[in-house]
């Protein structure tokens, strides 16, 4: 899963008009002193937990400048929350009757006097205001405006990652502005996300000797060691969309995204595209994208590249993977790509808020991802809260957010340790964010095996579990082996939503992740194709990366057999799988009609691998062996509801998109 920097530019404010604004509210509003608590309003978890007493290495000089984001809240939260349960639940008579951004505006963000008076306070304190959008105002002036405006001063803080700056207490504004003001970011360590893709290029390759199945079990490992007493099999080959579109019935007739637009936000944005995903299309059998059909927004000029993002080429992969299943499940669908300026929080969501605020996509496909829980941390409930609330007028709007579930199973220390593509500062067992967020479609992965015939065979969770050849490639070990990537799930920091009371099992008072999940097992991967130094190539990719942009594409083709803005789906997921049987796989760790088990493969890394200093050409995988979490009948923490079945897009084709 990858992350972004400012999307849109930001409009200047002209001094006058600030200076007007000020001259006409400082006397009502004034530079309230820090020392007042009674008529302040604490901005909770705004200092990090590495700014303790014991790293503090003094404060900032005053005169030295800083710059921040003002985060604004909605005029009316607890109305905005009633009209989105009212437009997002079936069995309402406003379902699916969504705002306009202007309308969304007008009747839930703040107020022109809101913020002419947040302008003249913050004017006062010693800051200028330099920039507006509806979510924020950038401010920049002297770090002792800090103290002067938020109640706290700036210090550095010593930690195991270098010197940061964050505020010495919890920052607070006053009393007056409380409902107005959701939080302050920008004045600590700023946080990444990671992409949630891993590229496994050995697969891609038969015809350079590597190799792999036609289909599960097809091509038994003769002449290496036995796992679990018995022949293992290669591989499959990765999978095609055209294979992935009849395994899960998506691409049929009145079913091809046609009429919907799939947006896909990742970092940066590689120049090859979209020639890339045509070269791709034609070499697996598919149309390119007709003219008009693949737009981007990306501005190369204003990227940030430093130490805390993956380098622009990573998240090209990334880039290729979802704009290929987008377009491998959507056919007909249009694709806006939205690369950010870095993989930090700022920035991508200046690149989802360019979506939404525009009403540009039907649906958001996100491959990336955070932990809140992490040392050091930097995911504030700022953060949170202001992430949350765009989430929330993409809803209100109409627009369903899909976000990958992560990698890492139970993202917990103890899964760092050797998962491939874990977050190694996390600091407890955590359900990945955005995608544990109540107002995102979490999308989890499977591991697919797929019959000689091509059709859909069974299912298991994505949960592999490694092994090497070991005393003088006699036997696997060790066995079953070491982690190495998993579907992420589990419980959120977030309270149980109401879409989901009575339907996912066990005493959790908590919102559950995933809500559904699909194919992206990295040992059973999908190909994608990309331009990597200038060669392309066909290679393959694993990761939730490849579930996401694959069910945000089934949605669209979803909307297309309804006749409907699908909007946030969650409500009408749920709601589905309990009065609805046959629309979702429901996936287990040991599917029944898979044979003998455990379950296993050998992939085939190729013969140009350096077999020097250890490394492997052959690689044992135990499959559907998630890190803390379990597929079981039912809704479960590892595969949510399941993956769509052939009949789910033949129900919103039959009954439009709408229970009864």
């Amino acid at each position: 899963m990858p992350f972004p920097a400012p999307i849109r530019p930001l409009r200047r404010l002209r001094g006058p008009v600030v200076a007007a604004a000020c001259a006409a509210l400082l006397g009502a509003v004034g530079s309230l002193p820090a020392a007042h608590a009674a008529d302040r309003h604490p901005l909770a978890g705004s200092r990090p937990t590495y700014a303790t007493r014991a790293a503090d290495a003094g404060p900032l000089p005053g005169g030295r400048h800083v710059s921040a984001r003002l985060h604004l809240n909605s005029r009316d939260p607890q109305g905005l929350s009633a009209f989105l349960r009212d437009v997002s639940d079936p069995h309402s008579p406003h379902y699916r009757h969504y705002l306009t951004p202007a309308e969304y505006q007008r009747r839930f963000g703040p107020t022109g006097h809101q913020i002419q008076t947040i302008t003249a306070w913050l004017a006062g304190s010693g800051f200028t205001v330099t920039g507006r959008t509806p979510h924020y105002l950038t401010i920049e002036g002297p770090a002792r405006a800090v103290r002067q405006a938020f109640g706290t001063s700036l210090h550095r803080y010593r930690t195991g990652r270098g010197t940061s700056e964050a505020p010495s207490g919890d920052l607070s504004v006053p009393a007056s502005l409380g409902a107005t003001v959701l939080g302050v970011s920008g004045l600590s360590t700023p946080g990444a996300a990671r992409p949630l893709s891993t590229p496994v290029p050995a697969l891609d390759v038969p015809a350079d000797g590597a190799v792999c199945s036609g289909h599960f079990g097809e091509k038994p490992t003769t002449g290496l060691p036995k796992a679990y007493g018995r022949t293992s099999t290669y591989a499959p080959c990765p999978y095609t969309p055209a294979q992935l579109r009849h395994a899960y019935g998506a691409g049929t007739k009145g079913a091809t995204g046609r009429g919907s637009t799939i947006a896909v936000v990742d970092a940066y944005g590689s120049p090859d595209m979209p020639a890339d995903a045509d070269r791709y299309a034609r070499a697996t059998g598919d149309h390119a994208f007709r003219p008009g059909q693949y737009r981007q927004h990306v501005t190369p000029a204003d990227w940030h590249i430093g130490d805390a993002c993956a380098p622009p080429r990573t998240w090209a992969g990334e880039q290729a993977l979802d704009i290929d299943l987008a377009h491998g499940l959507a056919p007909d669908a249009n694709v806006l790509y939205v690369g950010a300026n870095s993989c930090l929080d700022n920035d991508l969501m200046d690149a989802e808020s360019y979506i939404i605020d525009g009403r540009r996509a039907d649906v958001i496909s996100n491959s990336w991802a955070e932990i809140i829980h992490s040392d050091p941390g930097h995911l504030t409930p700022t953060l949170v809260a202001a992430w949350n609330l765009l989430f929330e007028q993409a809803a209100a709007e109409g627009i369903g957010v899909y976000f990958a579930a992560g990698d890492c199973g139970d993202s917990s220390p103890q899964a760092a340790q050797t998962g491939t593509n874990c977050d190694p500062k996390t600091t407890r067992a955590q359900a990945d964010f955005p995608s544990g967020s109540p107002w995102v479609t979490s999308v989890g992965g499977t591991t697919l095996a797929l019959d000689r015939h091509g059709d859909y065979a069974w299912e298991t969770s994505m949960g592999d579990e490694l092994a090497i050849r070991t005393d003088n490639d006699t036997a696997w070990g060790p066995v079953p082996g070491v982690f190495a990537f998993g579907g992420g799930g589990g419980a959120s920091d977030f309270p149980q939503p109401w879409y989901q009371r009575g339907r996912v099992p066990g005493d959790t008072a908590h919102r559950m992740t995933p809500d559904v999940a699909l194919e992206g097992d990295g040992a059973l991967p999908v190909l994608v194709g990309l331009t990597d130094a200038g060669t392309f190539q066909l290679i393959g990719f694993g990761g939730t990366s490849a579930a996401a942009p694959a069910f945000a594409a089934v949605q669209a083709d979803a909307q297309q057999a309804s006749g409907q803005r699908l909007g946030f789906a969650n409500p009408l997921l749920y709601g589905l799988a309990q009065s609805r049987a046959g629309v979702f796989h429901d996936v287990t760790d040991r599917p029944a009609n898979a044979g003998a088990q455990p379950l296993t493969v050998v992939r085939d890394e190729g013969p140009d691998i350096d077999t020097s200093a250890g490394a492997q050409r052959y690689l044992l995988y135990t499959l559907g062996h998630d890190f803390g979490l379990h597929a079981r009948p039912g809704y479960d923490d590892a595969t949510g509801l399941g993956s769509p079945t052939t009949g789910y897009l033949r129900w919103f084709q039959h009954t439009k998109g709408t229970l009864k």
